[in-house]
């Protein structure tokens, strides 16, 4: 059985029941969730609240996954444990409505790497992942609504941003 934490991001339209509150999880469940057992396609952005290209990418991504509810959305916090607090004022501040997981790790960066294959060190990264968890895209870098919606095959192909993209 799923921990409690799982199933309500599994269960709910938009992955978690309080839209922008941040979820404490550690590798094994954030791991469940790349997966992907859902009938939808998968975006998941990692960031963290110090990182300026994360932040300004944050708006784009809200816009394209509410805007297709095909799509579902999940954005991974790498920011420290210690951050619990500041990752929470974050998610109001910025009026996240994605559901919001902070990975618990004392080596943030590290624990992403062994989530994500062949990881690029370096945030912001968004994912895109088909049902039953492959890696259909890869967007490394700031990216904006043409680039996520390209990878996503809803626009034209490619992007701004200088977001770069490889198929899994």
């Amino acid at each position: 059985m799923l921990p409690l934490s799982l199933t309500l991001l599994q269960a709910s339209p938009l992955g978690v029941p309080a839209v922008g509150a941040p979820v404490a999880m550690q590798e094994a469940q954030v791991a469940a969730l790349l997966a992907n057992h859902s009938d939808k396609t998968l975006v998941v952005n990692f960031f963290a609240t110090w990182c300026t290209p994360c932040v300004r990418e944050l708006p784009a991504l809200q816009t394209v996954v509410l805007n297709h509810p095909e799509v579902r959305g999940l954005l991974i916090s790498l920011d420290e444990v210690r951050d619990a607090p500041r990752v929470a004022h974050f998610a109001t501040e910025q009026s996240l409505r994605l559901p919001l997981v902070h990975l618990q790790s004392t080596t943030p960066s590290a624990t992403a790497a062994k989530l994500v294959k062949d990881w690029p060190d370096r945030i912001p990264v968004t994912l895109v992942v088909a049902a039953g968890g492959a890696e259909l895209a890869r967007l490394v870098g700031n990216i904006d609504v043409v680039a996520l919606e390209g990878a996503l095959g809803l626009g034209a192909p490619g992007g701004a941003g200088g977001a770069s993209s490889a198929g899994r």
